[in-house]
């Protein structure tokens, strides 16, 4: 039984690493950094749209 959960566990931080990473903007307009797995495309397009969305929405906050 240890031996299946040690496994179990095993998966679930490969399955949830993200050990790439893009950033987007730059010191001018602001940026910002995420963090995907582009093995999953459309979760990674996703996520970087909602950065995207993110970085758009606040960036008047960050240069006032």
């Amino acid at each position: 039984m240890e031996e299946n959960l040690k496994n179990e566990i095993i998966e679930l931080i490969k399955e949830n690493s993200r050990p790439d990473s893009i950033e987007i903007g730059n010191s001018k307009t602001g940026s910002i950094k995420v963090y995907v797995n582009f093995d999953k495309d459309e979760e990674a397009a996703a996520k970087i749209q909602k950065a995207i969305n993110v970085l758009k929405a606040k960036r008047g906050e960050v240069f006032e």
